[in-house]
């Protein structure tokens, strides 16, 4: 009777975490569908399939190795209990002594050449959480925090593509008619422009805080393995995870979605590429290389998981850099 009962907890905490995860798969997918494109527009529709299938290999490749992580994490925990038959599965006692947050994290962590891949899942979502908010604000995206909440909770890249479908399907339903009207504005509408807010200040709050996010999310991530094994470990840890939804929260402030900028491509692509050379310095002055590094990626299955995960961002962010460069050509 103790050991159905100890079961029952654990068993519904991993329910409930799991069908936390589909709902917000779910409402992401309400969200893309809710805007119509225009009719005859293939332009929108042309990018949903590659951004569709990329999101699909991301779940894939993040959850078969996070699978992997609890299987692992469980027989880790049974190889240190008392002896029993083998066939009896303690969920319960298994989950209230394992921190299955803190001990994934730790092992991405434990090691220089394990770190190459964990620290740059962080530059990830933190450009991603300043682009998902202006983007957002920009086309009116409704409850744009459900994405980010769901790249916390099942993979960066998974929700990021999702999230790239919802700007393309949405992409007429601010700017275009917007970014007309300021120009009309400045070229030839004077008077009235004088009379319409300038977005000089908004603008200048947006380029205040977004090098601000950026320049806290990369503290922390080089503060994260050094801190590994004391009691600030998990605070210096949740930090980037609270701050990826500031940007949503700063840009509700906005009074026009127009004055809202985005890091410049240069500096996004220099953030997430600091990230990974603090890293390899790390790992190459503890006698690590390039081969050690990668070998890495299968070397404990929650390395595995954030790797694919850092994998699939470099492929899907590259994707939506050269879809949105062209759109902005063809514009």
């Amino acid at each position: 009777m103790s050991e159905s009962v100890s079961n029952t907890r654990p068993i519904s905490i991993l329910a409930g975490y799991m069908i936390t995860a589909i709902t917000l798969t779910a409402t992401c997918i309400s969200i893309i569908l809710r805007k119509k494109p225009v009719a005859g527009d293939a332009s929108s529709r042309r990018p949903v399939i590659p951004f569709a299938a990329l999101a699909a290999v991301s779940l894939a490749t993040t959850w078969y190795y996070m699978f992997c992580y609890f299987r692992w994490s469980y027989l880790d925990w049974a190889s240190t209990q008392p002896l029993h038959d083998s066939t009896d599965l303690r969920l319960g006692q298994w989950l209230r002594d394992t921190s299955l947050f803190k001990q994934a994290w730790a092992s991405t962590v434990r090691t220089p050449l394990r770190t190459w891949w964990s620290l740059q899942i962080f530059g990830f979502c933190a450009i991603w959480s300043i682009i998902l908010a202006v983007q957002a604000k920009r086309r009116g995206i409704p409850h744009a925090w459900v994405f980010m909440l769901l790249g916390q909770i099942v993979a960066i890249s998974f929700a990021a593509n999702l999230s790239f479908i919802a700007f393309t399907i949405y992409d007429d339903a601010l700017p275009q008619g917007h970014d007309r009207h300021v120009i009309e504005s400045s070229e030839g509408k004077a008077g009235k422009n004088e009379r319409e807010p300038s977005p000089t200040s908004s603008s200048s709050l947006t380029t205040f805080w977004w090098p601000l996010i950026l320049g806290i999310n990369m503290a922390c991530a080089i503060c994260i393995p050094n801190s590994f094994g004391s009691w600030h470990f998990m605070s210096l840890l949740l930090v980037p995870h609270v701050l990826a939804f500031a940007p949503m929260l700063l840009t509700t402030f906005q009074s026009s979605p127009n004055s809202l900028e985005l890091p410049p491509v240069s500096l996004q692509i220099w953030c997430i590429a600091s990230f990974s050379i603090i890293a390899i310095i790390q790992a190459v002055s503890t006698g690590g290389d390039l081969r050690r590094v990668l070998d890495t990626l299968y070397e404990h299955p929650a390395v595995s998981s954030v790797g694919w995960d850092v994998i699939c961002c470099w492929v899907s962010f590259t994707a939506w850099g050269v879809f949105s460069s062209r759109r902005r050509d063809f514009d």
